[in-house]
């Protein structure tokens, strides 16, 4: 590789750090309107399915289905299928 490809590839490389630092800053609070929706991360584990995670994330009286659909749309998710160390933002419920 020559000088300048080098360089270029730095410049690459701390480009997308930068950008991925930034997402991890801000993935904590997910704008919607006027409100703000706070989100936690969480880690498939082998065994576990959508369903089982938001159960576990759904405060009391709460439709499971409507947290299985925003798990869904918060991770771009077009069907159920996830992965064991799939990392997935779902909302936080106090409790």
């Amino acid at each position: 590789m020559t000088v300048r490809s080098n360089a270029l590839l730095r410049v690459v490389v701390l480009l997308t750090v930068a950008v991925a630092a930034l997402f991890l800053l801000l993935a904590g609070q997910v704008e919607a309107g006027d409100s703000v929706l706070l989100t936690q991360q969480h880690v498939v584990r082998s065994g576990e399915t959508l369903w089982d995670i938001a159960g576990a994330h759904t405060a009391d009286g709460a439709d499971v289905r409507d947290t299985v659909a925003e798990i869904k749309a918060m991770n771009v998710l077009d069907g159920s299928v996830i992965f064991p160390g799939d990392r997935l933002v779902i909302p936080f419920i106090e409790g």
